[in-house]
């Protein structure tokens, strides 16, 4: 399936390395987050619990903070952001106009 977005930049915390933002663009321009998975729980693509058990399948270390309905997702080195992006990132596929 082809993406619908283009990830171009990635944050990492220069004190724990932590990934903390992972900036795409969409295929019209616009900017967003892939880490700010409160629009896939939004939308009803997937629920915390399943994002969750995704992430224990495909290996992906990280901290979930819950703050009212949103949600800010921590990967805890480049390596889990490397597998979120191939495995979780392409839900937004989903949501994305085309």
């Amino acid at each position: 399936m082809e993406q619908k977005f283009k990830v171009n930049q990635m944050l990492t915390n220069k004190n724990n390395g932590y990934v903390e933002r992972i900036y795409a663009v969409a295929q019209d321009g616009q900017p967003f987050d892939l880490l700010d998975i409160s629009i896939l729980t939004h939308y009803d693509i997937i629920s915390i619990d399943a994002l969750q058990e995704k992430f224990n399948e495909f290996g992906i270390e990280f901290t979930l903070e819950q703050t009212g309905r949103t949600y800010k997702l921590t990967l805890n080195s480049k390596e889990s952001a490397d597998r979120f992006i191939e495995n979780i990132a392409p839900l937004f596929n989903e949501v994305l106009s085309e």
